[in-house]
């Protein structure tokens, strides 16, 4: 701690200029002497010097020493203010969380969680999954039903890897991981200023990505998506999806992609390194005691497809039309 924060200190007078409150106490007086009219003799000196240019040019000149020091204690504040969060989660939180091993790749899978949870999730509310990333070009698809914990759970992977290479604990029962480079595309915005539409919004950001994956000046990208090519129909965002996937899998990356389109899941019968996840609902007939269905969600990751759906269900739920029962064309009333 006291290398970190040397720029903020000095040892010796003779090094003063390097501490803050040497410059904010010359500073202070500056700008006192900046008001003569509050001072009777300051004001008779004014008369008879052009005292306003004197301090004038002593506050540019420290404006000047403050530019030369000022980044480096804000580089020192802004570590040290990282450095004490991280420690105040490992000392409030020491139950919950852990310190990942961070090992090279030839000596452990490249990511290996067990009991992974989301930092800011209340611990009372938290479902930990456990999931593990062998080699380069493994792929976790995940699929499942709206609101069923995707996004969450890309948002988990992506905010445990940011903190075990921070040096920091890990809201996770054990965490394994070799050296990679974080890339995510969630939450992705349109831009009115900018002109850019979701869609467009979206293609650069997994353009970048792709060209992040094809560098070869580093470690292996560890990339999420979440709900790829979601600004555009049916039938493109399929193909382009398809098409995506089959050729991320060919580079050196690994990660997560959650998605509703259950027909992605067929890729894992072509591209080797790809495995299906889900997460699921479960309806309860007349749960609440109106007769009414009612879905619950356990929020955990089993394999394999999403066996379920229930966007209809959710509509249905909230008074919106929906057709048939199913979903299916509601019967005319000549029938």
């Amino acid at each position: 701690m006291q290398e970190l924060l040397a720029p903020l200190r000095s040892s010796s007078s003779d090094d003063s200029e390097r501490r803050p409150s040497t410059h904010a106490r010359r500073v202070k007086h500056l700008t006192a002497a900046a008001s003569p009219q509050h001072n009777e003799l300051l004001r008779v000196v004014n008369l008879l010097v052009p005292w306003d240019l004197a301090v004038a040019y002593l506050l540019r000149r420290e404006r000047r020493r403050l530019a030369e020091h000022l980044p480096a204690w804000l580089d020192a504040w802004h570590e040290a203010e990282a450095l004490s969060a991280l420690a105040g989660m490992a000392d409030r939180r020491a139950d919950a969380c852990s310190f990942p091993d961070i090992a090279e790749a030839d000596e452990c899978p490249f990511f290996d969680g067990d009991g992974l949870g989301h930092p800011l999730l209340p611990e009372d509310e938290k479902v930990r999954n456990s999931i593990c990333f062998d080699a380069p070009g493994a792929v976790a698809l995940v699929t499942g039903s709206n609101m069923a914990g995707k996004s969450t759970f890309l948002r988990t992977l992506g905010l445990n890897l940011r903190l075990a290479f921070a040096g920091g604990p890990v809201d996770a029962r054990a965490l394994t991981a070799a050296p990679v480079r974080l890339f995510t595309c969630i939450d992705v915005t349109d831009s009115v200023t900018g002109g850019l539409s979701y869609f467009y919004a979206e293609v650069r950001r997994l353009r970048a990505l792709m060209e992040a994956a094809r560098r070869d000046d580093g470690p292996p990208l560890f990339y999420l998506i979440d709900e790829i090519f979601r600004g555009t129909n049916n039938r493109e965002r399929l193909i382009g999806s398809r098409a995506y996937l089959r050729a991320l899998a060919d580079e050196s990356g690994l990660g997560a992609v959650a998605t509703h389109d259950l027909e992605l899941t067929e890729l894992a019968e072509e591209i080797a390194g790809l495995e299906n996840y889900h997460f699921r609902e479960q309806v309860e007939e007349g749960a609440a005691g109106d007769g009414e269905a009612r879905m619950t969600f356990d929020y955990r990751l089993r394999r394999g497809p999403c066996p379920t759906t229930n966007a209809l269900k959710i509509m249905r739920a909230a008074g919106l039309p929906t057709g048939g029962r199913d979903g299916e064309p509601a019967p005319s009333a000549s029938e």
